[in-house]
């Protein structure tokens, strides 16, 4: 993610592509290798009825490190296949990447911008043929995995006639607009496509305060220019700090919390050095990485903050109708 727009990130998973295909050594323990195969493999929704076991036996509470990186609460809710537009304005169809990480771990940003969608006059459709991003393939050098799966998700999305494919966590909507196929020009990142029909919506008021986390995924490739802070704004009340761009990278980086945690955690303490002197209710990302990251370092701070995607407030927050 160059902010000098060289191609850092091709460059870069070329060299793991070439680098890592005759190495075993990918920093990974066999059980996190597991888990991340059957995340991004056909398995995703056996990993979601594990995920829901887990939970409801508490084994989510227990005193874990990993344990840090989850929500006090994972939606189990099944996805639809298809959902209508609400209200009295009807302005297309859309389509859905869920994302293997956000459809186990975040279901409820998912269900969020789902409801959103619908009242900005949008029918709302997800493929149940779609497949990962590719991108945790690509980190892992496994190169013609990520392109097979680039195959798999263009003609998911080509089976019907969508204005635009929306994404819900910026890590997976880089990576799908960089696909090398037609469905890399139909991404949109949610804000961006929600932006122009925000105004028409009514909000309640929130006397509260959060930090906004801009991923760099999303600032540095898959923006369109609409303004978070902005957007967040139509909650009446709401107190938005922001981060200083200069440290603003958490250390998630896709599988690298994983493969460098000392390199990932030091990055991700100095992105929370200000929320600690000033916590707030909530911290806001749009990505399902950044947000599992820095939620294990507030926790591990002791500071009870909950970690949302900025369109679950706006979906808490909005005056629906029935």
């Amino acid at each position: 993610m160059c902010p000098a727009q060289v191609p850092y990130t091709r460059l870069l998973n070329d060299f793991r592509a070439e680098t890592t295909a005759d190495s075993n050594d990918n920093r990974l323990g066999l059980l996190e290798n597991v888990a991340i195969n059957t995340l991004t493999g056909s398995d995703r929704t056996m990993m979601s009825q594990l995920v829901n076991v887990y939970q409801k036996t508490g084994l989510s509470k227990l005193p874990i490190p990993r344990n840090d990186y989850l929500a006090d609460s994972i939606n189990t809710q099944r996805l639809q296949a298809h959902y209508p537009a609400l209200g009295s304005i009807k302005r297309g169809h859309v389509a859905l990447f869920t994302g293997c990480a956000s459809e186990v771990f975040d279901k409820k940003t998912l269900h969020d911008a789902i409801f959103i969608l619908q009242h900005c006059g949008f029918e709302l459709s997800i493929p149940s043929e779609q497949g990962c991003c590719g991108a945790l393939d690509l980190h892992a050098g496994r190169k013609t995995t990520a392109n097979e799966l680039a195959e798999q998700n263009n003609a998911a999305f080509s089976a019907a006639d969508y204005s635009a494919v929306i994404t819900v966590a910026s890590g997976c909507g880089a990576s799908l607009a960089r696909y090398d196929n037609p469905l890399a020009e139909k991404i949109y990142d949610i804000y961006d496509f929600i932006a122009p029909y925000l105004a028409e919506l009514s909000f309640h008021k929130l006397d509260s305060s959060a930090w906004l986390h801009n991923p760099c995924s999303l600032k540095n490739t898959l923006s369109k220019g609409a303004d978070i802070a902005a957007l967040l704004s139509h909650i009446e009340d709401l107190n938005i700090n922001k981060f200083d761009d200069s440290p603003s990278c958490c250390g998630a980086a896709g599988s690298y919390m994983l493969q460098q945690p000392t390199i990932a955690n030091q990055l991700r303490e100095q992105l929370i050095k200000p929320v600690k002197q000033q916590p707030t209710q909530y911290l806001l990302s749009g990505n399902i990485g950044c947000a599992m990251h820095i939620r294990a370092g507030l926790k591990q701070a002791g500071l009870n903050i909950e970690v949302l995607h900025p369109v679950s407030l706006l979906a808490q927050q909005l005056k629906a109708s029935s």
